[in-house]
């Protein structure tokens, strides 16, 4: 008697993640041997840690703009073991880099059951899971001590246990993200959002068409249900209210702690202010989106012929939407003057070779900003109409007061970006992979290869996102 087929699968898909596994952990290995010492904020962030292992904690480096959640969580980790060393800081992120491939894979399931009328079969899961776990500007930290992957550890599973509605258990975890980060409150709203139209749709609407779900019908819908609950009295209306406010409770009572962190704090940012000043910086979408189509291009260009289709046919709202790009291009691209002078990042030199060097570079760029939004908007189409305004809005919130132009910030909306996109077909997901591994063979290639020095510095130099 041979093998089942099902056993057999079963099989294969845990040697190949097992394969991939190891390989994160060799790949650990060897880019520690090629960077021992800190590389640019791990010489914020490791005093840090050891000040906290030592049971100091009143002690605080001004230069650091993060709440001590990292530190916190590493401290709780390494000092009982007496392993507070910069070593195996930075194994606090490669084991987080697993357990972003266990969030997203589970995450996957539950949308598939959420979201799609089709399930996902399991290899596409997996592979799906495995291009987040090893998304190039997030995988490049798993060797090094920094927050991002802890914090991405946070929202995924905050998201995740929101999707099972454990929500007393996701707000205290979104509370643990905003400790991490505080830009992760903008995600503790997101899912605050998406808790408060899940709970008017199962009071509210009872039946309603997918094409109305997924378009502005669903908010007039919605208003006018409302506004008939309105109608039985206000008392009546009172008690649907209350009712409504204390199923939110957990979200919001996360939100209101932070609401007021910031009028103690007088501000979000701890530490180095100066560096991370507000500011309205409204090309930071159009990087965002044009950044979501080159690493997800196998969704995108399936997309051109309609996209031409509608220029041709909305030619005059397509012509307006033009002008509003060109008008946001000349008058409000920034540039951050860390971008100038630091040549350890990627974005040093696209901008001092392409957007600061030609003036006219940067209204190039905008056709394919605009065939970048369409792509992006319509890979949403099949989310309930305020899903889509939710996530437009706190990707928003995310990235226009941002006078930096850091990949790093896109890093969360991206996946979450990533898991809500409809069920792909198979030659998508491959050439996904497929671009995940060149992106990540040629990001660390140049980090061990591109060696430079800088005067005021001992060690050697190298490039990051």
């Amino acid at each position: 008697m041979g093998i089942p087929v099902e056993v057999e699968s079963k099989f294969v898909q845990k040697c190949s993640m097992l394969l991939i596994f190891s390989s994160v952990v060799v790949l650990f290995i060897c880019l520690n041997n090629v960077q021992p010492y800190y590389f640019i904020d791990e010489v914020f962030h490791v005093p840090q840690t050891l000040q906290y292992c030592a049971g100091n904690f009143t002690q605080w480096d001004p230069k650091i703009t993060t709440l001590p959640g990292l530190y916190l969580l590493t401290t709780l980790v390494l000092s009982p073991l007496n392993l507070c060393n910069l070593f195996y800081m930075r194994c606090i992120n490669l084991l987080g880099t697993i357990v972003n491939f266990y969030l997203a894979y589970n995450i996957i399931k539950q949308i598939s059951i959420k979201y799609q009328t089709q399930r996902w079969n399991n290899w596409m899961k997996l592979t799906v899971a495995s291009n987040i776990m090893l998304f190039p500007p997030l995988f490049f930290w798993h060797f090094l001590y920094y927050t991002d992957i802890v914090s991405v550890n946070a929202v995924l599973l905050m998201f995740l246990l929101h999707l099972r509605r454990k929500f007393e258990m996701a707000a205290f975890i979104g509370l643990l993200s905003i400790l991490i980060r505080q830009t992760n409150i903008i995600w503790v709203a997101f899912v605050t959002v998406e808790r408060a139209f899940d709970l008017l749709d199962q009071k509210l609407l009872k039946s309603i068409t997918q094409e109305e779900y997924s378009s502005f019908t669903y908010l007039k819908l919605l208003w006018k249900k409302i506004m008939e609950e309105a109608s039985h009295g206000w008392a009546f209306f009172s008690k649907f209210v209350i009712r409504l406010i204390v199923q939110l409770l957990p979200y919001a009572t996360v939100c209101l702690i932070f609401l007021a962190f910031v009028v103690w704090n007088k501000g979000i940012v701890v530490g180095d202010r100066a560096a991370h000043v507000p500011t309205i910086h409204i090309p930071q979408l159009f990087y965002f989106s044009a950044f979501i189509s080159c690493f997800l291009w196998p969704y995108t260009i399936i997309h051109w012929k309609s996209y031409l289709n509608s220029v041709k046919e909305h030619w005059i709202l397509h012509s307006c939407l033009l002008a509003l790009l060109i008008a946001t291009v000349h008058f409000n691209t920034l540039v951050h003057p860390y971008i100038l002078a630091d040549n350890r990042h990627y974005v040093f030199y696209f901008w001092n070779k392409f957007m600061g060097r030609y003036r006219l570079f940067k209204y190039l760029l905008i056709p394919g900003y605009s065939f970048a939004f369409y792509t992006m908007f319509h890979r949403m189409m099949h989310l309930r109409f305020a899903t889509q305004i939710n996530y437009i809005l706190m990707t928003s919130m995310v990235l226009i007061p941002q006078l930096l132009i850091e990949p790093r910030y896109f890093i969360i909306p991206y996946i979450l970006y990533r898991l809500l996109i409809r069920e792909p077909k198979s030659w998508q997901v491959i050439m996904e992979s497929i671009t995940v591994f060149i992106v990540n063979f040629l990001q660390f290639y140049i980090f061990i290869n591109k060696v430079f020095y800088w005067s005021d510095q001992p060690d050697p130099q190298r490039i990051s996102w």
